[in-house]
């Protein structure tokens, strides 16, 4: 089993519906999918419109609480969900303590999607920390203003550091643009630039645009590909989802 976290340090830049879509795609290529909820938002349970107060949910995963129940969806119900907790807390919690009980599952799946909560990795240990440490490997959906950029960078400094002194082994595959209205200014420049920066190789060269589908995929509680296959943002996903898995086939030579 592949175990990918989607991780931002920001708010708002489809981190949910990106894990939602992407599992979507990998189901359909055939895989086995487990999505965690990893975040206390529990924005993923919501999309998945699992009930995260009466389902089997991530704080009795963390516990090895058995057996493990997992809510089906998709649309053959080939992707297994791990709902969030809303009051889950990190105070017994170690960097460990989510790759211990993924150990136990790994065979039973081909990826892992962790939903991580946007917030900065700090000094005191949080959820974003633990899921990257069970991780082989991180993305990152990212808009396009300076702010989100500004905090792109921050974070590869800050995985760099933790890949250095705490022999953090999860490879930033990158990330890529989401929300985007391709025909503006401001996002080809972006996409210039970063193109043609030092960190140029860590761009998906896929990106998904802005598409009013993708709300009403969420609010019936599934990805936009099983809802309306061949809408925009399917597509995207589609070709974005194969990027990440050429990504990943290239790293494990």
């Amino acid at each position: 089993m592949k175990t990918i976290s989607i991780f931002t340090q920001k708010g708002g830049v489809t981190k949910t519906t990106s894990t939602i879509n992407i599992s979507g795609v990998l189901a359909e290529l055939g895989y086995k999918v487990l999505v965690i909820d990893f975040d206390t938002q529990c924005h993923l349970s919501l999309g998945y419109d699992v009930d995260k107060e009466t389902e089997y949910n991530v704080e009795e995963f963390l516990n090895s609480v058995e057996p493990i129940r997992y809510a089906e969806r998709g649309k053959h119900q080939n992707v297994s969900v791990i709902s969030g907790k809303l009051k889950l807390s990190t105070k017994s919690l170690k960097r460990d303590s989510l790759k211990k009980p993924l150990k136990k599952i790994e065979k039973d799946f081909d990826f892992c999607l962790i939903d991580c909560p946007p917030k900065p990795i700090n000094d005191d240990l949080g959820f974003g920390e633990i899921a990257i440490f069970a991780s082989d490997y991180i993305i990152s959906p990212v808009d396009y203003d300076a702010f989100t950029l500004d905090g792109l960078t921050t974070l590869i400094i800050t995985l760099d550091e933790l890949q250095q002194r705490e022999k953090l082994t999860a490879q930033y595959l990158g990330f890529f643009f989401a929300k985007v209205e391709e025909n503006t200014k401001d996002f080809k420049e972006a996409y210039r630039e970063l193109s043609e920066s030092e960190i140029s190789s860590l761009l998906f060269k896929s990106y998904v645009r802005k598409n009013a589908f993708i709300r009403t995929s969420i609010n019936t509680g599934e990805s936009a590909v099983f809802l309306k296959p061949f809408s925009p943002v399917s597509m995207d996903y589609r070709k974005l989802t194969d990027e990440l898995l050429m990504k990943i086939k290239i790293d494990a030579k």
